[in-house]
């Protein structure tokens, strides 16, 4: 009995070593800025957080071929005119899925993409909230220690991600779209980069 429950974790050990991840992000998020008339306008720099899960479908030796699946909670932010808090404020949040990369090493690197379902908003005092959708692909890419622990594998270090697509506005179609739905203003400030701790789980 005892030799079978050995030989059943052993054959087990291999499939369970590193095909699931549970991660954790915190960490900077910045955004675009526009400047009209010369009066530079953008949503302050603000500390987010997110979670992803993630499942390994290929071992291709030197690396796994892994599908992830995230979600940032909306966070909100000032929007900045000049340097100084206009009274507005921004928000983001976000669903994603995507395709990672991660090589095998005692220091965990890992690249990929992901398509990210985001949802921004704006909010000025007594004016309606303006909302839009903006999906968009993101590049990613970490670096940091794995601890060789069994069966349950620890790893954290430096995540960036950067979106590969980003929207501008003339001076014009941008004080347009703030006298209409404003949903194209609020895109061109979408962000720009996040850049921060990624750690979590591997098993």
């Amino acid at each position: 009995m005892k030799k079978t429950a050995i030989a059943m974790l052993l054959v087990a050990a291999p499939l369970a070593a590193q095909d699931f991840e549970v991660g954790v992000f915190l960490g900077q998020q910045s955004y675009k800025d526009v400047t009209i008339a010369g009066n530079e306008a953008k949503p302050a720099s603000k500390t987010v957080a997110g979670m992803r899960f993630g499942y390994s479908v290929v071992d291709l030796g030197p690396a796994l071929f892994q599908l992830t699946a995230g979600y940032q909670p909306k966070f909100k932010t000032d929007v900045e005119v000049n340097g100084a808090n206009s009274g507005n404020t921004f928000t983001h949040e976000h669903l994603s899925v995507g395709a990672m990369f991660n090589f095998k090493a005692y220091v965990a690197v890992g690249a990929g993409v992901e398509y990210r379902f985001e949802k921004l908003g704006g909010e000025a005092p007594g004016d309606p909230t303006v909302s839009t959708t903006y999906g968009r692909p993101w590049a990613r890419a970490n670096v940091g220690f794995a601890f060789p622990t069994p069966l349950v594998k620890p790893f954290m270090g430096l995540e960036v991600a950067v979106p590969l697509v980003s929207k501008s506005l003339s001076d014009s179609e941008y004080l347009a779209s703030t006298l209409g739905d404003g949903k194209d203003a609020l895109k061109t400030h979408a962000p720009k980069l996040q850049i921060g701790l990624y750690a979590g789980l591997r098993f």
